[in-house]
């Protein structure tokens, strides 16, 4: 009898372990959903899904897009020069990663204001046939980075927040758009010239895009925090990019986490409640490094088709057009070309794949999540708290 409660027991939760997963593998983020956060919601104007070349060319659409977010101020807060951390979500939206670090920072007297980033924009695929959910592709997060000026714009405003004292964290895109709006090219061309958040926090953002004069930034300080197996992003290039800017005088420094993955300090939700790790199909380019590519002479209709959108090369892109065979060359711009011409939005080029991965991982560390909340808490303890 007792042999038979163990195998019962035994198999019992060895199928509890199937209907309750830690681990699933996904072609796509989770659907964009509508966060219903407590707090006052304030819109905004931002721009729409558009694509990379539009965004680094400055072409302002027609129509702006409508964003918003939860303001909510600590409990006891004064009525006036309350300081403000802006929350920026990644590619899958809000949920637990961002309600705790919202938690956090009111706890610490700081309010918060959640932007909704993906909800406004969640009809994009009319827009872009072959987009993945949320357009991720198209974007790479530069929505991100025009939500964050705009929210600084907004808050820099409100009677009862001190301009001087606006923070930001993000976390993967999120992340991309408290990095790189601090860029003043894209301060120029997208929002707020001369204003600057005082304190930036990007999360495992990507870094291996080097934008032209995109080493030329505002002051804040910023504080990047990646583990050294994100596949997503890259911890390399983070790191080589905060030396550049170092020997530029920027404040800026990038802490990396040992054996960690993506999104490490959150869960990511499924079917039966957070899960601890999260695996997503697709092309992952953290290995490979891309530059801006203005060389009219090779990006042009003729070579990519009509409405070409790549002008995000492979770095060492034309070295490689001068030194390979012209089969190769005229293969690789017909299946780009071919791409174009059924929707694909695409704004890279790639001539070498050794560097693209087919898996992503997303994997919640404790140790790592404890870490960085420390790291978080101190940096705006000093510079939003003084």
């Amino acid at each position: 009898m007792k042999t038979r409660i163990i195998i019962f027991i035994t198999a019992f939760l060895f199928t509890l372990n199937f209907l309750i997963p830690t681990t699933v593998l996904s072609s796509g983020p989770p659907p964009a959903k509508k966060w219903k956060g407590e707090g006052e919601v304030l819109e905004f104007e931002s721009i729409p899904v558009i694509t990379v070349k539009d965004f680094l060319n400055g072409k302002v659409p027609e129509k702006t897009q409508t964003v918003w977010g939860t303001l909510n101020f600590p409990a006891n807060a004064p009525d006036k020069n309350v300081p403000v951390v802006v929350v920026l979500h990644g590619g899958g939206g809000i949920h637990d990663g961002e309600e705790r670090w919202l938690s956090i920072f009111n706890s610490m007297g700081l309010a918060t204001f959640m932007v909704d980033s993906n909800w406004p924009r969640r009809k994009c695929k009319k827009t872009f046939k072959k987009a993945i959910p949320n357009c991720n592709d198209v974007h790479r997060g530069i929505t991100r980075i025009v939500d964050a000026r705009r929210a600084l714009e907004l808050l820099s405003k409100h009677p009862r927040i001190d301009p001087a004292r606006i923070g930001c964290i993000g976390s993967s895109l999120g992340g991309v758009g408290c990095l790189y709006q601090s860029v003043k090219r894209f301060q120029k061309m997208w929002g707020a010239p001369g204003l600057e958040f005082a304190a930036s926090v990007p999360m495992y953002p990507v870094c291996n895009f080097k934008y032209l004069e995109g080493d030329i930034m505002s002051d804040e300080p910023i504080r990047i925090h990646i583990g050294d197996l994100d596949q997503y992003g890259s911890a390399e290039s983070c790191v080589k990019y905060v030396e550049r800017l170092r020997l530029k005088g920027k404040d800026i420094t990038v802490t990396v986490y040992p054996g960690v993955h993506h999104a490490f300090d959150e869960k990511i939700p499924g079917p039966n409640g957070p899960m601890t790790t999260f695996k997503q199909k697709g092309r992952f380019f953290s290995k490979c490094n891309f530059e801006e590519n203005t060389d009219s002479s090779v990006l042009n209709e003729e070579n990519f088709g009509e409405g070409f959108q790549n002008i995000l090369t492979q770095v060492g892109f034309n070295e490689w057009l001068a030194s390979t065979e012209e089969k190769k060359i005229k293969k690789l711009f017909k299946y780009i070309k071919k791409g174009n011409k059924f929707g694909y939005t695409s704004p890279t080029i790639i001539f070498d794949k050794s560097c693209v991965t087919k898996v992503g991982t997303n994997k919640y560390n404790e140790e790592a999540a404890k870490k960085v909340t420390e790291l978080v808490k101190e940096f705006f303890t000093t510079t939003l708290k003084k």
